[in-house]
């Protein structure tokens, strides 16, 4: 990836939580429009209902005046993360916890190891994938409320669906990207996490 910066768990949790980053806008003390903070240990976060890996939301856009959301997702061995696809209306930002995680960031494939930290950007397509033998452990954000509404809205739809393969489930999901203003580019699919992503 050009251009990347390695930062420490705490510099990205500084840089992602602090005022300049999460707020275009100074914050008045006195202002009452105000959220109280927030503390998760760990295993306590908000479980998220996905058919592809487990997900924990630690903090909601609704939680704080940057619309920011905050999740924890967890990939079993060889599993998928996300397809190709590219934000219009948010910004998404990776810290990998533990193991070794596949990204395709524009045209590159990467390999993202505990400490490492993606800026995946909107307008530039991105994907993610475990292509290892380990779990892998990431901390995914974004800003904006549209990705959480997204997240919130795949397993109703799912449910509601029955979608009879992967490629009709496939077709539930593209369409509800669609309307989050996600574009979905499986003609990006890189010739390594193509196995992965099978029926």
């Amino acid at each position: 990836m050009k251009n990347s910066i390695k930062l420490s768990a705490a510099a990205t949790v500084a840089l992602v939580c602090s005022p300049s980053f999460a707020h275009s806008h100074p914050v008045d003390p006195d202002d009452d429009a105000h959220h109280e903070n927030k503390i998760v240990k760990a295993g306590e976060g908000e479980a998220v209902e996905n058919p592809f890996h487990g997900i924990n939301m630690l903090l909601s856009n609704t939680e704080n005046e940057g619309k920011l959301t905050v999740y924890e997702f967890n990939l079993p061995p060889l599993s998928p993360g996300s397809p190709p696809h590219t934000h219009t209306l948010e910004d998404e930002y990776f810290f990998v916890v533990e193991g070794a995680l596949s990204v395709l960031a524009g045209d590159d494939v990467v390999q993202l190891n505990a400490g490492d930290f993606a800026a995946l950007t909107r307008g530039n397509t991105h994907m993610f994938w475990n292509g290892s033998e380990e779990p892998v452990k990431l901390i995914m954000a974004t800003t904006g409320s549209s990705f959480e509404s997204f997240m919130e809205s795949v397993a109703p739809a799912l449910a509601e669906a029955k979608p009879a393969d992967a490629e009709a489930a496939g077709a539930v999901i593209g369409k509800l990207a669609a309307e989050h203003g996600i574009k979905i580019s499986m003609d990006k699919m890189p010739a390594e996490a193509a196995p992965i992503y099978q029926p």
